[in-house]
């Protein structure tokens, strides 16, 4: 039988890392938006990761993994990215002095392998429709004997992201009564639905991820994992995980959480709104968990509730499509 999983070890690890990393990490707003709360009938804060130095949260878990390898004596690490993964863990090489090789698909956004070229980091591209990036990322690792930081099933990593929960509850001395979180591996709700239950016990936790591609929300109701369905578009890029991890399946499960969907187009009038009366610009994968708020509005008057803006990282050109094709579609009022 499995032993059971201490959640109390993973918080006091996640104050580790809050400590060890707080020196490369932004403390990010949490935003207030009065005329959404009246529309919604509810208190919505917004955790605005996009504004991190590399665009999105994944910085936080890369530099607690890379900040214990480099204890180590790690001097190279291997990764494998959609986007944002790898851009954190190009940082945090920077950051450490170490040497950050990123293992991106083919048709990963230029712009996201451009930034992690930018921050030194090394590109390997793979074909994610017949080539395994997982097989890519471990024969570099046999060739230059590195370890692999992985994206999100790792309780390192899991630590770093929790410190984005850490800090909401540092900034505000309120209980939530619920949390949406953007949801591809599952790494940042382990970590963020881990601090937040301690701080709020009664708090609904809630993935967010687009339609096609909702593993978790499968997985969670199932209490088993299963593999997403993919029939989904790719406008989230960095949310098309196929399976949610294991140990992060595991806290999740330990924590309660279930899930949620949203589908292109309400991600698309988000992004719109969050541009427009935010003044953010928010990847579509950044937007999820607004968008389900909004989808699923009515799950959630009276309450006080966190949203996690997970990311900004997206092409000029396609942020403006998107931005354009959502038109004049119903959204929150000015």
């Amino acid at each position: 039988m499995t032993a059971p999983l201490d959640l109390s070890a993973l918080a006091e690890d996640i104050r580790v890392a809050q400590a060890t990393i707080a020196r490369f990490v932004s403390s990010t707003p949490l935003l207030r938006m009065p005329t959404l709360d009246r529309q919604l009938n509810a208190e919505v804060f917004l955790k605005a990761e996009c504004l991190q130095p590399t665009g999105s949260f994944k910085l936080r878990g890369a530099l607690y993994a890379m900040a214990r390898l480099r204890q180590s004596g790690a001097t190279e690490v291997i990764a494998f990215s959609s986007g944002n993964h790898g851009i954190g863990v190009a940082y945090a090489g920077r950051c450490f002095g170490m040497t950050a090789t990123i293992v991106v698909p083919h048709d990963a956004p230029a712009a996201k392998i451009a930034f992690i070229k930018s921050l030194g980091g090394n590109i390997v591209s793979y074909n994610r429709q017949n080539e395994d990036r997982e097989t890519v990322a471990a024969t570099l690792q046999a060739q230059r004997n590195a370890p692999l930081v992985k994206p999100y099933d790792d309780w390192h990593t899991i630590a770093g992201q929790g410190t984005c929960g850490l800090e909401v509850t540092q900034q505000t001395d309120i209980e939530y009564d619920s949390a949406i979180v953007c949801t591809g591996g599952g790494g940042l709700m382990a970590g963020v639905g881990t601090i937040l239950k301690q701080h709020s016990p009664s708090i609904r936790l809630l993935t967010a991820e687009p339609e096609g591609w909702d593993d978790h929300r499968a997985s969670l109701a199932l209490g088993e994992r299963v593999a997403a369905p993919a029939t989904g578009s790719e406008l989230c890029d960095g949310l098309l995980a196929p399976m949610p991890g294991e140990l992060t399946f595991a806290v999740n499960i330990a924590n309660g959480v279930t899930g949620l969907t949203v589908t292109d187009s309400t991600v698309k009038t988000m992004m719109q709104w969050a541009w427009r009366q935010l003044g953010l610009r928010l990847e579509p994968s950044g937007a999820v968990a607004l968008s389900a708020l909004w989808q699923h509005q009515g799950e959630f008057g009276g309450q006080r509730v966190l949203i996690t803006l997970t990311g900004g990282n997206v092409d000029a050109d396609r942020f403006a499509a998107a931005i354009e094709s959502a038109g004049k579609t119903a959204q929150p009022n000015h």
